[in-house]
């Protein structure tokens, strides 16, 4: 899709999956990746489509994932023109 055309992937990320799916009927990209030992998964979602990002996708991947945003097991970050979700984290 592209919208995603810009997301940066860090030279030493291994990525595993690219899909491009809806939740709430907004964009998303989906990833599936390696990391240093550790294997996630990520919902990326474009900054210009919420006007309020943060709030807005916090509460959007709660629903997806059915859990609540907890610091220990998720990452969430707004870079430049993407808003990074990340969880299903594991160490390999």
């Amino acid at each position: 899709m592209k919208k995603f055309d810009r997301v940066k992937i860090e030279a030493d990320t291994k990525i595993h999956l690219i899909d491009y799916i809806k939740i709430n009927s907004f964009d998303c990209r989906h990833e599936i990746w390696s990391w240093d030992g550790i294997k996630g998964e990520s919902l990326i979602f474009c900054t210009k489509d919420f006007k309020n990002p943060k709030n807005e996708v916090q509460k959007i991947v709660e629903t997806y994932i059915n859990e609540e945003f907890d610091e220990k097991k998720h990452t969430f970050k707004i870079k430049d023109e993407y808003v990074f979700f990340n969880y299903n984290m594991e160490l390999l």
